[in-house]
């Protein structure tokens, strides 16, 4: 699930607006712990980009939001159980509304009154997730994905490793 950045070009003004974005995570039990700071649009923008989550997303000035659609009820909420499980040990919890086989997801930082690192890395969480579901035969709404916290953080961590691969290739090519 490694996301490829290689085809878009970044500028060198962002290159610094990388370390109030930049999150290394090991496990999900440990986003409880960070205090997190309200991201400024360019951050939200760049953050979302790094995942591959900016086409996806709606950015709001103060959250982000997405509709998803799956095949079935029984998708929709196995999605639900899946992310209330990894946000419930993140300590960071989406606002959604469930009709049928719609899901309206919106993230948002209460403590900053705006979006911050967490929203970007819950949204990462659910992209992974959704992927899962419409992949998967479910049968039960009492099951969960099988996408692991383990893998996802190392794909989220991976993502800041090759977009600075890619900032460097840039000013090189300059």
């Amino acid at each position: 699930m490694l996301h490829h950045l290689s085809k878009q070009r970044f500028t060198l003004n962002k290159a610094a607006n990388l370390d109030s974005i930049k999150l290394f995570i090991k496990d999900l039990k440990d986003v409880a712990s960070i205090v997190p700071s309200k991201l400024d649009d360019t951050d939200v923008k760049l953050s979302l980009q790094i995942h591959s989550l900016e086409k996806s997303w709606k950015i709001s000035s103060k959250s982000i939001s997405k509709e998803y659609k799956f095949e079935t009820f029984k998708q929709a909420f196995v999605f639900m159980n899946t992310v209330s499980h990894m946000a419930d040990q993140m300590n960071h919890y989406p606002k959604w509304i469930n009709v049928y086989n719609k899901l309206n997801v919106e993230i948002t930082t209460q403590d900053v009154s705006g979006i911050s690192i967490k929203d970007v890395l819950l949204a990462h969480i659910m992209e992974s997730a959704y992927k899962d579901v419409n992949e998967s035969n479910v049968e039960s709404i009492g099951e969960l994905c099988k996408v692991s916290a383990p893998q996802l953080l190392q794909n989220w961590n991976a993502n800041y490793s090759q977009y600075q691969e890619i900032l460097k290739k840039n000013v090189h090519n300059l």
